[in-house]
């Protein structure tokens, strides 16, 4: 990895040292030789930080597996990008447990960017405008904090974004593929796993939790952009994989606001 610093290639090594052999080795995971291809060849061609963004991408996805072969013991197989018969897109990951069901799940990174100068925290100030009565975001403009809100708001439209673009996938499968869809939205650091919880309540209710803070906006955009969910979907899954350290620290499979 060419002109790549070395806390990078301590996390590709990790990965190939902890990761991929719990992957490489199970026979229960079809297509796994062509997920560790994948992150081969990117490796190989890696000469910038976006290049390391793709990476981190595809590491997520072999987190994922891990996190879900170790999820459940009734799983007796797991297909990575299975064809699809009426469409050229594809789901992450098919699983087949031993009482012959299935289900799919599309795996996403959500990764805003990190962006701490005047002109974002003049957004975080209009948008704070809108605020509930009884919840905010309270961060500091001193201590990152124009880049903090950025981070929360658009994960929240990342969410939508990977939501319309998974029950768009669910709605293409062919009668003998159709099984319960789920999507796992992975983090890096930027992501927390609380507002996923926001959202995931609300996409499964139809109602905003009265603790949401991003509530008002949230409702907005959906009526500005006329987006109505269909709510095929079964749920949602969280990853949170240390990039710096190459450990999974988190992994929920039906995430859900506490009560």
């Amino acid at each position: 990895m060419t002109g790549f610093d070395d806390l990078c290639r301590a996390t590709v090594e990790k990965v190939r040292a902890a990761l991929i052999p719990r992957i490489r080795d199970d026979p229960k995971f079809l297509g796994r030789e062509k997920l560790v291809a994948r992150f081969e060849d990117q490796v190989a061609r890696c000469r910038t930080n976006e290049d390391f963004v793709q990476i981190l991408e595809t590491i997520n996805e072999i987190a994922a597996a891990v996190s879900i072969l170790d999820s459940c013991e009734d799983i007796t197989q797991i297909a990575y990008e299975p064809r699809l018969a009426l469409t050229k897109k594809t789901i992450d990951f098919r699983l087949t447990f031993a009482s012959g069901a299935r289900c799919w799940i599309d795996v996403k990174t959500v990764a805003p960017r990190w962006m701490n100068d005047d002109a974002s925290w003049q957004r975080f100030e209009r948008f704070a405008q809108d605020f509930p009565d009884n919840a905010r975001l309270v961060v500091d403009r001193e201590l990152g904090g124009a880049a903090i809100s950025g981070q929360e708001i658009k994960a929240r439209w990342s969410f939508i974004r990977w939501t319309r673009e998974a029950e768009a996938k669910e709605a293409l499968l062919a009668p003998d593929e159709k099984a319960p869809v789920r999507l796992l939205l992975c983090s890096n650091g930027p992501m927390r796993k609380d507002g996923l919880e926001d959202f995931a309540d609300f996409y499964r209710t139809g109602c905003f939790r009265p603790d949401d803070w991003m509530r008002n906006a949230v409702a907005r955009h959906l009526k500005e952009e006329n987006i109505v969910f269909s709510r095929t979907l079964v749920g949602f899954s969280y990853l949170y994989f240390r990039w710096e350290a190459a450990t999974i620290d988190d992994f929920e499979i039906d995430v859900r606001g506490p009560e």
